[in-house]
């Protein structure tokens, strides 16, 4: 059994990805872990208006939301960091990561998910920090020099970012997908697992809207992997 972990930037964006996934892996019997690292502070309130909270207040309510979701879906460790919402390209570059390779060292996970640098889709600044520094973070736990107070460096063989397949009709960034998960057993869960995160039932008719598009399918784009060796391949072929 292996260990996967999960490295997003708020809560509600593993209800919204691949929470199918993790829950078809937990009942395999691998080990899931999720980090997020912003509480979603600077978000929208759904049917609030705005003015009418402070972003510690949200950021306390989703805090509450993203608990229930992960019990929904059964990580089985979870952690939900402080960086800056809206601002984590902006962030301490080392100190961030000081934080996803602690993650990484503690979970000693052989693969991680995340999103790719182009955001999934959304284009998020948020979402395309957080690849960075789960991929800068890949690379730096297994180097024991480098923040050694994090704990014992670990090597993961595999990261994959969230992918999505090609739709001429939809004109949004996402990478190629080179694994497809069947979720269709856990799709019921899924829906549960976001209809947790109410303040941002302002996305409810999107998520369902991809749901239905992907027709109980999550996608994978393979970006690294330790373990294969380059194939000669003619990059046209």
């Amino acid at each position: 059994m292996a260990t996967f972990a999960f490295i997003y930037a708020h809560p509600d964006d593993e209800s919204f990805g691949i929470a199918g996934t993790a829950m078809k892996l937990a009942a395999a019997g691998h080990t899931t872990c999720l980090l997020t690292l912003t509480r979603g502070d600077v978000g929208n309130w759904f049917e609030r208006t705005v003015g009418s909270w402070t972003p510690n207040d949200l950021a306390v309510e989703r805090a509450k939301e993203w608990k229930a979701a992960v019990d929904v879906i059964g990580f089985r460790q979870a952690a939900l960091l402080e960086w800056p919402d809206g601002g984590l390209a902006q962030a301490d570059v080392d100190a961030v990561t000081a934080d996803v390779v602690g993650f990484i060292r503690e979970m000693r996970p052989e693969v991680i998910c995340t999103f790719g640098p182009e955001g999934a889709g959304s284009e998020h600044d948020d979402h395309r920090a957080t690849s960075f520094f789960a991929v800068r973070s890949f690379f730096r736990a297994a180097q024991g020099e480098l923040y050694p107070e994090r704990g014992a460096p670990h090597t993961t063989t595999r990261l994959f970012f969230n992918a999505a397949p090609f739709d001429p009709g939809r004109p949004v960034a996402a990478m190629t997908p080179t694994h497809v998960v069947d979720i269709r057993e856990h799709l019921e869960r899924k829906k549960q697992a976001f209809e947790c995160h109410r303040t941002q039932w302002k996305d409810r008719e999107l998520f369902y809207e991809v749901l239905e598009r992907r027709r109980g399918n999550e996608y994978f784009h393979l970006a690294i992997d330790h373990g294969a060796p380059a194939a000669p391949h003619d990059l046209l072929a």
